[in-house]
């Protein structure tokens, strides 16, 4: 078992059993509690879990770090899809969320002069070590939990750009409201950002597709592109195509 391997299983571990011992990590693995240690100081060095004496702990369930750990395999297969449809020397918007931090993540690793443009804190943190980016933060007012600038500031700010990607997450998915969001500041700045870019993708682990948020978002035909996982339904797929919206599914 590789190193990636053996992070995304342990993080679905803790995911689903809550604050365990490193010592069950180490049997459950089938390695030895130094490796275990090693892995936990790498995870919580980038934010995705905590690190307690002799115990690996989820964060806290509002964090955009507790939403990392989840279906974290899954959104790493989707940014690596994601960055397929990037060619070196772009100019991107990417907005907030798990999803997207780890898209530019994996634009940072295999692309050459990028350019994002981004609201997530976050995003700018999680990237920031790497030499061959550029990063363009935009300004507004801080959600702390989710690490995202919103409001008027970011709105005005983001018309002084025009791109033709802009790549977002979506919090739920409703047949009649098309893709939806929990937070009404955030989705109502996300909806002014897409207007900046010619093309709207959308980052969404298949779980989303079973779960809808409390505030329209995106309506279909304002998304090109939806990237996801191979958890899609046929009849999923075949309701959003019939939709007009291409779908990439990552293996």
């Amino acid at each position: 078992m590789t190193s990636k391997e053996r992070h995304t299983a342990l993080l679905e571990y803790v995911t689903e059993h809550g604050k365990t011992e490193v010592a069950t990590l180490a049997e459950y693995l089938h390695t030895s509690k130094v490796t275990i240690r090693k892995d936990l100081d790498t995870l919580s060095g980038r934010g995705i879990l905590k690190r307690e004496r002799g115990y690996a702990v989820l964060k806290d369930p509002g964090d955009i770090n507790y939403r990392m750990a989840f279906h974290y395999d899954n959104k790493q297969k989707i940014a690596q899809s994601a960055a397929s449809l990037v060619k070196d020397g772009e100019t991107l918007i990417i907005e907030s969320g798990s999803t997207c931090a780890l898209f530019a993540e994996e634009l940072a690793k295999t692309k050459q002069n990028i350019t994002i443009i981004t609201n997530s804190v976050y995003l700018a943190d999680y990237v920031a070590d790497y030499s061959n980016i550029q990063i363009i933060l935009l300004g507004g007012t801080l959600q702390p939990k989710g690490r995202s600038l919103v409001g008027p500031l970011t709105k005005q700010a983001i018309k002084a750009f025009h791109v033709d990607k802009i790549f977002t997450g979506t919090d739920g998915f409703s047949r009649e409201f098309g893709f939806t969001g929990e937070d009404l500041t955030r989705t109502d700045t996300v909806r002014e950002m897409t207007n900046s870019a010619d093309h709207t993708y959308i980052l969404a682990d298949s779980a989303k597709f079973r779960q809808s948020g409390a505030v329209a978002y995106l309506r279909f035909q304002d998304v090109y592109q939806l990237i996801t996982d191979a958890g899609i339904s046929e009849e999923e797929k075949s309701f959003l195509s019939e939709k007009g919206i291409r779908i990439l599914v990552a293996q």
